[in-house]
C-alpha cells in the first residue's frame, strides 16, 4: 500500500508539472483573429500620414508595375514579368518594411544592387526564378483609402494574393508570403487571418503593437483611437498566435530580438500550432534580411510536395549567419 501511495504521489507531481509546463505564459484571445474583425470596427483619427507618391517605372523585362484590385480601389505593385515559358511557377508576395508604400520617383529600391548588410529589396525571390509580387497597400503611394497600420492592409495582402494566384504562369497552390519589419508584421497578422499562402515568413515584425509604440518615436502618426484597447489588439501578432494555420516562421537578428517571441513559441508550442521562431546569432534588424531571403529562396524552389515540406534546422542557421555581412558593423 506503501509503494502504491508513493507510485500515486509520483504520478500526481507528474502531471502537476506537465499542467504548469503547458500553461500558457500570457493571455491567448479564444477567439479568432478573423472572428473578431468580423465583430470590430477601427477608428481612424488621425490623417496626417504621407505616403511616397506615385510609384517609379521600373525598367522594362525586370519589373512591370501593375494596379492590382482590392476594396478601396486599384493599388500599385511591383511584379516580375511573365516568363512566357508555358509553365506555372512558385511566387513569393514581398512585403517591404517602413511607412509610405513602395517608393516615389527617386526610389529604385527593388532594382538596384543593394548592399548585402541591408538589402531590402526582396531580389533574392526573382534572382532565383521565383515570381516576386511587391505589393502597396491603402493610403500608400498614390492609392485610394487611408492608412491603417497594421489593419485594413491585412485585407490588402489577400486581395495581392488573390491577384497573382490568377496570373496564367503562378501556381495558384505555391503563393508564399514574405515581410520585412512592418511588412514581418503585416505578414503575421495575414497569417492569422487565413491559411491560404502556403508558408508565411516574418523577418524582424513585433509582436504587440503597444509595446513598439510605447518603446519609441514612430516614423509616422498613430491613425487610430488609441484610447480604445480593441484597437491595438487586434493589431499584435502575439494576441491571435493560435489562429495561425499555415505553417509560419519568424527570424529576428538577435541584437534586435524582441524576447516576447520566447512566450509567443510557447504558446505556439502548447497549443500545437505550425508558428517556429529563430533568433540568429550575430545578426541585426537588417544584416539578416538578406541571408534569410535567401535560404527561403532555396526552401521555396525544393517544396513541390501536396504540402510545404519546409523547415529550418540548426545547419541553415549556421549558414544564415555564416551569410550575414558585418561591414556595417
Amino acid at each position: 500500500m506503501t509503494m502504491n501511495l508513493r507510485r500515486f504521489a509520483g504520478v500526481a507531481a507528474a502531471l502537476v508539472l506537465a499542467a504548469c509546463q503547458a500553461k500558457d505564459p500570457y493571455e491567448v484571445s479564444s477567439s479568432s483573429l478573423e472572428s473578431a474583425r468580423s465583430q470590430f470596427q477601427t477608428h481612424i483619427v488621425d490623417h496626417s500620414f504621407q505616403p511616397d507618391g506615385t510609384p517609379a517605372r521600373p525598367p522594362a523585362g525586370v519589373l512591370d508595375l501593375i494596379r492590382y484590385p482590392a476594396r478601396d480601389g486599384k493599388l500599385a505593385a511591383y511584379v516580375t514579368p511573365d516568363p512566357h515559358d508555358g509553365k506555372r511557377h512558385p511566387a513569393v508576395i514581398w512585403v517591404v518594411g517602413g511607412y509610405g508604400g513602395i517608393g516615389g520617383p527617386t526610389d529604385q529600391l527593388f532594382w538596384t544592387p543593394q548592399p548585402r548588410a541591408n538589402d531590402q529589396s526582396g531580389a533574392a525571390f526573382r534572382k532565383a526564378g521565383i515570381v516576386t509580387m511587391m505589393p502597396s497597400f491603402r493610403g500608400e503611394n498614390d492609392n485610394p483609402g487611408a492608412y491603417e497600420m497594421f489593419y485594413g492592409e491585412i485585407d490588402d495582402i489577400e486581395s495581392a494574393r488573390a491577384w497573382l494566384a490568377a496570373q496564367p504562369y503562378v501556381d495558384p497552390q505555391r503563393i508564399y508570403l514574405v515581410g520585412h519589419s512592418t511588412g514581418g508584421t503585416r505578414a503575421l497578422l495575414a497569417s492569422e487571418l487565413n491559411d491560404r499562402f502556403r508558408a508565411v515568413f516574418s523577418l524582424g515584425g513585433v509582436p504587440d503593437l503597444k509595446l513598439r509604440i510605447d518603446a519609441g518615436e514612430m516614423q509616422v502618426a498613430v491613425p487610430f483611437d488609441q484610447t480604445r484597447p480593441d484597437e491595438f489588439r487586434l493589431r499584435s501578432p502575439m494576441t491571435f498566435v493560435t489562429s495561425i494555420k499555415s505553417p509560419t516562421f519568424y527570424f529576428e537578428g538577435e541584437s534586435n530580438y524582441w524576447h516576447e517571441f520566447d512566450a509567443v513559441q510557447t504558446v505556439a508550442q502548447n497549443h500545437k500550432i505550425p508558428l517556429h521562431v529563430f533568433k540568429v546569432a550575430e545578426g541585426d534588424h537588417f544584416s539578416i534580411v538578406a541571408p534569410v531571403s535567401d535560404a527561403i529562396a532555396r526552401k521555396i524552389l525544393d517544396d513541390r510536395g501536396d504540402t510545404s515540406n519546409i523547415a529550418f534546422d540548426q545547419a541553415d542557421l549556421a549558414r544564415i549567419t555564416a551569410g550575414i555581412s558585418r561591414e556595417d558593423q
